[in-house]
């Protein structure tokens, strides 16, 4: 349960490779894009609560949008690093650390798996963080 209260992310989108031609820039991270939670294995209990998680990322930021049982979101910002060791960690906007975690991604590059200690999260990718969300943040 912590380390999905470490996790909360948000995406934006990308500049043109040719401002001239309007081409498209393909992201420098392979996380670029929305990933919504679809799964927890954990070795820890954490009980029978509903856990909703929304991962936004662009190539530097992130925004998590997270809610823990009934009642509405939470949206937590800042940056990360994707290491060329395939692990990813960052700081939340108040400068708080977390990380690292392993990262892997399946063949098709549409599930993520995010894992630290003994905690493996899994994302699937998805177009963009759903307005209804969006509309119930704290």
């Amino acid at each position: 349960m912590a380390a999905l209260a470490a996790l909360a992310f948000a995406f934006s989108g990308c500049k043109p490779d040719n401002p001239e031609e309007g081409g498209e820039q393909t992201p420098k991270s392979p996380l670029a894009g929305s990933w919504e939670l679809t799964g927890v294995a954990t070795k820890v209990s954490v009980g029978n609560v509903d856990v909703s998680v929304y991962l936004l990322f662009t190539d530097t930021d992130f925004e998590i949008y997270q809610k823990i049982g009934e009642g509405r979101y939470t949206k937590f910002e800042g940056t990360y690093v994707y290491g060329s060791d395939k692990t990813l960690s960052g700081k939340y906007s108040n400068s708080r650390p977390w990380g690292p975690y392993a990262v892997e991604f399946a063949s098709d590059n549409k599930t993520l798996t995010l894992s630290i200690g003994n905690e493996a999260d899994t994302y699937r990718k998805i177009d963009s963080v759903p307005q209804t969300v969006m509309d119930n943040l704290y």
